[in-house]
């Protein structure tokens, strides 16, 4: 009996292990998913649609312009969305008004209106009251997500950044690159790192640190530089092969055999069982 315990007590700690693994797998899928129907929704827009959408961003952007803005913190309490319906409807395509892709981490994230809890189990939120990412000088969009999910790994691993870095956020048809040019540890009330700056086109990545403990906030800013796509390898994304982490072949094989194991050895004793009883 006690052989079939620690079985019990293997597999269920292999399954506990497997899960950060496996649910990492399927949630990057669901990403992906999110990132395909986006780029298709995009296709399928002409030129003129796509254009005041644009514009749409640009009046919303310009509203922000020369007024300090006072920034809520999207991972503590009360920073969940406000209505603006301006805002809203700015680049309202679909579910997500756009795709940020980390190379040097591996991630692509969808990106969607606002930073409510809802939103930041999805993917990447765009921080309301910080600018849309148009790519035009004198705009700084705040783009956040979570470190610490077991499901999923957003920007669990943003703090591997370094200066000169490039990271890539694409909305409608413009895909536009940023470098890594400051790096910032801060208290969550800390947001004057968040204002705009006459002239640049800034996009700042905003999650918990440290990894975990959540008492301030990791921004990593970029600057606006020029896309080539030739030096720039991009995230494994819609029609790409995904790589595969062995990790996660390992625990599903793992939990697999050990599921198994237990399965013929419970029938057996069922027949050995059954078998003495007949005798």
């Amino acid at each position: 009996m006690k052989k079939y315990v620690f079985l019990l007590i293997f597999i269920a700690g292999l399954a506990i292990f497997s899960y950060p693994l496996i649910s990492n797998f399927f949630s990057t899928k669901v990403h992906q998913s999110v990132i395909h129907d986006y780029d298709e929704a995009v296709r399928s827009m002409d030129t003129v649609k796509i254009r005041e959408e644009k514009e749409k961003a640009e009046r919303y952007n310009e509203s922000l312009a020369g007024v300090p803005v006072g920034f809520t913190d999207p991972f503590s309490e009360g920073g969940g969305p406000e209505e603006n319906q301006d805002y809203y409807d700015a680049l309202n395509i679909g579910p997500a008004i756009g795709t940020v892709d980390i190379p040097k981490i591996g991630v692509e994230l969808p990106i969607y209106h606002g930073t409510s809890e809802e939103v930041l189990s999805q993917g990447a939120g765009h921080l309301e009251k910080s600018s849309l990412p148009t790519g035009k000088p004198g705009t700084h969009a705040v783009l956040t997500a979570h470190r610490g999910l077991p499901s999923a790994k957003m920007f669990r691993n943003l703090n591997e950044l370094s200066l000169g870095d490039q990271f890539l956020v694409k909305v409608l048809d413009d895909t536009m690159a940023y470098e890594v040019d400051r790096i910032e540890v801060v208290l969550p009330d800390e947001t004057e790192w968040l204002q705009m700056s006459e002239g640049e086109d800034l996009v700042t990545l905003l999650t918990c640190d440290p990894y975990m403990i959540n008492t301030h906030r990791l921004l990593v800013t970029g600057k606006r530089v020029p896309y080539e796509p030739e030096t720039l390898e991009t995230s494994a994304g819609p029609g790409k092969e995904v790589p595969t982490d062995r990790r996660y072949v390992w625990a599903a094989m793992a939990v697999a055999i050990a599921t198994a194991a237990a399965l013929i050895l419970y029938l057996r004793r069922k027949k050995r069982m059954a078998a003495r009883d007949e005798a």
